[in-house]
């Protein structure tokens, strides 16, 4: 063989060998192999908070106890409070990221009161007719299913006092209350609750039929709930 011959057959089989390595990639393509053996990491998982968002109703039960103060016609004193309390209460939430945001009214009364020997005139009695409060919360989700909040707002309560002696005179009295818990979503619609509550009223004047005093009732609460959003 002349080496024109050996150099021209060299030539062929190079030319062959390059078409042939385009050729076996799209072969390999078309049979479903996978061009890139590394798969695409997987985005971060996402917050359900979801469960929220919405309107609930519920319901809580707690204790009451704290301090009022009276002075008038009867003497300046303090006078201790103290009682069960029920509630029931309605609100709704709006969830961004990790936060909640919510506004939340309630309306309640109880076994709450007080009896003091502290005056001149004998007992004062005292007794909670009704307890309202309309209130603003702010949480925050430590995990999707548990919310830490603090809330606060304006409050109501309508009162008995009376004066051994004298007659009984119910008030209406207007403040602040405001406190913080802890929530649990144990479903999709229903969540726990336990928290805390500080309600300071104004000082008021109540007109008996032989005297006349000033009351300031201040008090906490701590009670537990059940809420279902719907």
């Amino acid at each position: 063989m002349s080496k024109r011959l050996k150099t021209t057959a060299a030539g062929v089989l190079l030319a062959c060998t390059c078409f042939a390595i385009p050729s076996g990639s799209v072969s390999a393509a078309d049979l479903g192999g996978d061009p890139n053996p590394y798969p695409a990491p997987m985005p971060p998982p996402r917050l359900q908070i979801e469960r929220w968002t919405g309107f609930y109703l519920g319901g809580a039960l707690g204790y009451g106890f704290g301090e009022g103060s009276a002075s008038g016609d009867i003497g300046s004193f303090s006078f201790d409070q103290s009682g069960l309390l029920g509630a029931l209460y309605a609100g709704y939430n709006w969830q961004i990221g990790r936060s909640v945001f919510g506004v939340e009214a309630d309306i309640g009364t109880g076994d709450f009161g007080t009896s003091d020997d502290n005056n001149a005139l004998g007992n004062l009695q005292s007794s909670l007719n009704a307890i309202g409060s309309l209130r603003a919360r702010y949480g925050f989700l430590l995990t999707p299913a548990l919310l830490l909040y603090g809330t606060a707002g304006a409050a109501w309560a309508d009162m008995d006092f009376k004066v051994v002696g004298d007659s009984t005179q119910s008030e209406t009295f207007f403040g602040w209350q405001y406190g913080g818990g802890a929530e649990l979503a144990v479903s999709d619609s229903v969540t726990l609750r336990l928290e805390y509550l500080y309600t300071d009223l104004d000082s008021e004047r109540v007109v008996h039929a032989i005297t006349t005093n000033d009351y300031d009732p201040s008090f906490n609460m701590v009670r537990a709930g059940i809420a279902f959003k719907f």
